[in-house]
């Protein structure tokens, strides 16, 4: 939440994220993957790890490049994941080790390299996180059997609350600043990142519903992207959360 997004680059933002979830969609058709909760749990560590690098460009620890910001630390995580993907598939085929075993090995071996080097400076404010987070998880949660949504679309809206949840905290009680230009409108317009839950709410759950309605023929679509909208908001709400942590 140090540099701003001025509206080129959050167009370019949005033109990568496209084309990134396009190539990843026929690579998964291409490997034949199955887009379930297992496939989750093996790029989650992958998201972690992509956090770890943005937050130490924060911190200093990495330099500034064009490959330690956004867009471009989102190519390069794509970039580095395909290779894996195909290395997790020969594994699965050959070796009969399950895909998102290989994933989330590999990943989670990416963020722990970081840890030694992570200094927790603040951790009032990452618990300050996880209680909004889990006030506002309870309160979806509750409602879920309503909306009928899937695990997957489950699991983005909860991602996205991360991400409200650290904006929030970060912004109301340690004097952090946004950085996207509509959250930074509606929050002076309406007086505090309070906006960014039901901001959030207003609309994904509409996409969520129309991805889950209209979508139904070809499954492996609508999960590649309920999963860019998972790895959107888990990926913002994490770098924002380690941050607060770190103090920086």
């Amino acid at each position: 939440m140090v540099e701003g997004y001025s509206l080129l680059s959050t167009i370019v933002l949005g033109i990568v994220a496209v084309c990134g979830t396009y190539l990843l969609y026929h690579i998964f058709k291409k490997l034949n993957l199955s887009l379930d909760k297992y496939f989750v749990y093996g790029i989650v560590p992958w998201i972690v790890f992509a956090a770890f690098v943005r937050v130490y460009e924060d911190a200093g620890i990495y330099p500034t490049t064009f490959f330690t910001q956004t867009p471009g630390i989102e190519i390069l995580f794509v970039v580095l994941i395909i290779p894996f993907m195909f290395l997790a598939k020969f594994l699965e085929k050959k070796y009969n080790f399950a895909f998102w075993k290989t994933m989330a090995v590999s990943g989670t071996i990416g963020a722990l390299v970081h840890v030694p080097f992570f200094k927790i400076v603040n951790p009032k404010g990452f618990l300050l996180i996880f209680i909004f987070f889990a006030i506002a998880i309870g309160l979806i949660g509750a409602v879920r059997h309503f909306i009928r949504f899937d695990l997957l679309s489950f699991w983005a809206l909860a991602a996205h609350m991360i991400d409200a949840s650290a904006t929030f905290v970060s912004m109301t009680f340690f004097g952090y600043g946004e950085q996207h230009i509509l959250p930074t409108f509606l929050i002076n317009t309406f007086g505090g990142a309070w906006v960014m839950f039901p901001l959030k709410l207003i609309v994904l759950v509409p996409v969520l519903y129309i991805l889950n309605k209209y979508t139904k023929e070809d499954k492996l679509l609508k999960n590649t992207i309920i999963l860019a909208i998972i790895a959107l908001g888990l990926a913002a709400g994490l770098r924002d959360a380690l941050r607060l942590l770190m103090g920086v």
